[in-house]
């Protein structure tokens, strides 16, 4: 064994260190990795037509993995002139935090000092392979010999049958520019081929695995409403709907028609009944399968019984679903009236509630969904509402200095202190700030204008009048509140955006289709 005095070892050590900052020192040099930093980060994405920037921590395993991949694909990309960097977001926590980074590695790519999320694989191949298609037009012409090629690629192909200079080709660029990650876009100037294929011009045209020919968009030619059609398109005609493709689903942004059934050969029949009825209306409702056997409670949710098969449209985005009565049959002739009824805007929505309350003069109004809208948006009065779970802790925490304050202003004609049981009651309204993702909830919905404003102060009487005195647009006089500040003054709110000590949050996987059957959140 090899015996060293302390000076020695010490100059060692310092020898040691010196190595390894020269090795890093030539590893940096010699990376064909850009190292951005705060000071540096805008001038230099400021000024590059397409790069790719990784903002990663040091201690991350997964970050780890990605930099033998991320350093290789750098090099690679040179010839291409796709420059990759990266941020340590260690060393820079005020960049990464203005970036909205929440988690490592996050890759996002640069289209002329604009960011966009990365969505390609984290190996060599697929970091180059996803950053040379972005150096690519997000809408390449078409030759007419290619078109049945292009066609039948895969996936969804969307074809635009119109001239370069056309408003259509703009508005459809822009729409390949924002979806070139799902589809495959072109266009093709020969009026000839066009006129052959029975498109017409300007017309744009989308090619589907799961479709013979192809659908051709008939509306007006606005970004929104083809990147709609598009996105629709993309959509089985009558697949299946699990916690795997719910999000696809929901990109969609088309009502879903829910078929559920529970046993294997319920579902063939169900495919062949229902086949021609989700082919004529798929444009207003994207029908498919929920196998009852795994998703259970999502039919709860919809307030279906289980009893199968049975049938309900669920509009997501508007938090409304409607429901095939289950005393009907689950057939062509019955989901035909039911669409055709909701395409007219003949079918009212679906809402589970209870029972509306007999008796209803104490300190906090009981609010079901029945009367929720009467109350709630009565421009006349400002309503305050907790929306609360009956197993919520931090709910049964709150409702004392809740029902206190509904005391002190039991006299005060002008506003209505309110709560409703959400886990037994629909929210009847689509306006985007009701949206409850956790327990409980405390919102005001102001009188005259029924702005919506969320509550995040403290547990406390104070602290609830303060909000309706800064908020409210009827006054809360001096009065009001007199009992002071109770007990719990201090304790952080159980309100929308509130901490993990007084707020039942609900995880977006527990949203739609959850294959564990967790809780979830009404739609």
């Amino acid at each position: 064994m090899l015996h060293l005095t302390k000076s020695a070892a010490v100059t060692l050590a310092v020898a040691a260190a010196a190595m390894l900052r020269v090795a890093g020192a030539d590893a940096a040099a010699s990376s064909a990795v850009h190292a951005l930093t705060e000071r540096t980060f805008r001038s230099w994405t400021g000024a590059q037509r397409l790069a790719l920037v990784e903002f990663y921590a040091p201690w991350c395993v997964y970050c780890q993995a990605l930099e033998p991949s991320y350093e290789m694909a750098a090099a690679a990309l040179k010839k291409d002139g796709i420059p990759l960097a990266k941020v340590d977001c260690t060393q820079n926590e005020g960049l990464c935090e203005e970036m909205d980074i929440g988690g490592f590695p996050t890759m996002k790519v640069v289209t002329a000092g604009a960011f966009t999320p990365y969505n390609g694989t984290r190996e060599e191949a697929g970091i180059v392979a996803y950053m040379r298609k972005h150096k690519q037009p997000p809408l390449a012409e078409v030759r007419p010999a290619r078109l049945a090629e292009v066609a039948k690629s895969g996936g969804t192909v969307a074809i635009g049958f119109f001239d370069r200079k056309s408003t259509e080709f703009a508005v459809l660029e822009e729409v390949a520019r924002a979806l070139r990650d799902e589809c495959t876009f072109g266009y093709v100037a020969d009026r000839k081929l066009a006129k052959r294929q029975g498109i017409p011009v300007p017309g744009i045209a989308i090619y589907t695995d799961h479709t013979d020919g192809f659908e051709i968009y008939s509306g007006q030619p606005t970004a929104d409403a083809i990147r709609k059609f598009i996105r629709a398109g993309s959509l089985p005609i009558l697949g299946e709907l699990s916690s795997q493709t719910f999000g696809t689903y929901l990109k969609a942004e088309v009502p879903i028609g829910l078929v559920f059934y529970n046993t294997d050969e319920q579902r063939k029949e169900l495919g062949e009944k229902l086949l021609a009825v989700a082919k004529d209306y798929r444009s207003a409702v994207s029908m498919a399968f929920v196998d009852a056997r795994i998703y259970s409670k999502h039919a709860t949710m919809l307030n279906l019984k289980h009893k199968w098969p049975a049938f309900a449209i669920q509009h997501v985005q508007k938090r409304m679903k409607f429901l095939l009565p289950q005393d009907r049959e689950v057939s062509d002739a019955e989901i035909r009236r039911l669409l055709g009824s909701y395409v007219d805007g003949q079918l009212m929505p679906d809402y589970k509630s209870e029972p509306l309350p007999t008796q209803n003069d104490g300190d906090v109004l009981r609010l079901v969904s029945t009367q929720f809208n009467q109350v709630a948006f009565d421009r006349t009065k400002d309503v305050l509402i907790m929306f609360y779970a009956p197993w919520c802790i931090h709910c049964k925490r709150m409702a004392p200095v809740y029902d206190e304050l509904g005391r002190s202003l039991k006299g005060n004609a002008n506003v209505v202190v309110a709560k409703m049981d959400a886990t037994a009651n629909d929210i009847p309204s689509s306006d985007a700030d009701l949206d409850v993702s956790g327990y409980p909830t405390v919102l005001l919905i102001r009188a005259h204008d029924n702005k919506i404003v969320s509550y995040s102060g403290t547990r406390s009487l104070e602290s609830f009048t303060d909000f309706l005195r800064l908020h409210a647009t009827h006054s809360i006089g001096p009065q009001d509140g007199h009992a002071g500040v109770s007990s719990a003054a201090g304790v952080p709110a159980a309100a929308a955006g509130g901490g993990p000590s007084g707020y039942v949050a609900v995880s977006s996987k527990d949203v739609g289709f959850s294959p564990k059957e967790t809780r979830h959140v009404e739609l």
